[in-house]
């Protein structure tokens, strides 16, 4: 892996402190700080944001338990035989296909996205206490590209598990 995309799998695992939808919450807040928007629309996006977070886990794990694909740990390590091989971080224990940060991530942007605007530039600093750097995006759709990236830069997704996520996430943002 290059630096810059170690870094973004960092960034991108699920840090202590921010468990499950709550980076999404504290990505909210930046937002609005940065953007300034006056509470019916920070209402109306915390609204879409948790109803877009809610549908996008349970969609995505049923289709997780559904499918019942190995991860690629258990492939490289098994099926093709580098027993040493690690992903960047530790690996989940569910079932791998699609990616729930893929799914998350594009139905949280598309939300951001309905009710902010497009080509919005934000800045996230959500693990400065970590000693993360911040990252910069010019789009809610960038990062959550970003977000479904990470995934297979840290070796627990395959592309298309990411790819199909995002696919999957921006279907549950439309419905």
């Amino acid at each position: 892996l290059t630096p810059a995309q170690t870094a973004m799998a960092i960034y991108h695992r699920d840090a202590p402190g921010y468990p499950g939808g709550g980076h999404f919450v504290a990505v909210l807040s930046q937002v609005f700080t940065q953007s300034q928007v006056k509470l019916d629309v920070a209402a109306l996006a915390y609204v879409k944001a948790g109803i877009a977070n809610h549908d996008a886990v349970v969609i995505c794990f049923i289709q997780k338990y559904t499918v019942n694909l190995v991860r690629p740990i258990t492939y490289i390590r098994n099926v093709m035989g580098y027993t040493g091989w690690n992903a960047l971080f530790n690996t989940p224990g569910h079932p791998e296909f699609p990616s729930a940060h893929a799914v998350n991530g594009a139905a949280f942007a598309a939300m951001l996205t309905d009710v902010i605007g497009d080509n919005f530039k934000f800045t996230l600093n959500t693990y400065e206490y970590l000693g993360l750097p911040a990252r910069n995006y010019n789009s809610f759709f960038e990062m959550g590209k970003e977000m479904a990236d990470s995934r297979v830069f840290g070796g627990i997704h395959y592309q298309p598990s990411c790819d199909k996520g995002r696919s999957l996430g921006e279907k549950i943002s439309q419905n």
